[in-house]
């Protein structure tokens, strides 16, 4: 549970993602085990978490949980933080 605190503090369910550009998906997706790689392949920095976990059939603190590796791991970066204020 800690550990969600955490990850909600950092992001919430409307959060944004996108696979880092320099990574190349589906050589970084077949390193990774099929609860993870179908999350990865998933992230289009269009789709939230709530939409990932609605497209996995998982909870959203499951994939915010997975996003939070991601994050830690490098693989993904935050849309948000990245597009300039209108």
């Amino acid at each position: 549970m800690t550990e969600f605190r955490t990850q909600e503090r950092g992001f919430g369910a409307s959060a944004v993602f996108r696979v880092v550009s320099a990574m190349a998906t589906t050589t970084l997706a077949s390193q990774l085990p099929r609860r993870e790689r179908w999350i990865l392949l998933l992230i289009d920095g269009r789709r939230s978490v709530t939409d990932l976990a609605r497209l996995t059939q998982r909870s959203e603190l499951d994939v915010a949980s997975t996003l939070a590796r991601f994050l830690r791991r490098g693989y993904i970066e935050s849309v948000q933080s990245l597009q300039p204020l209108v």
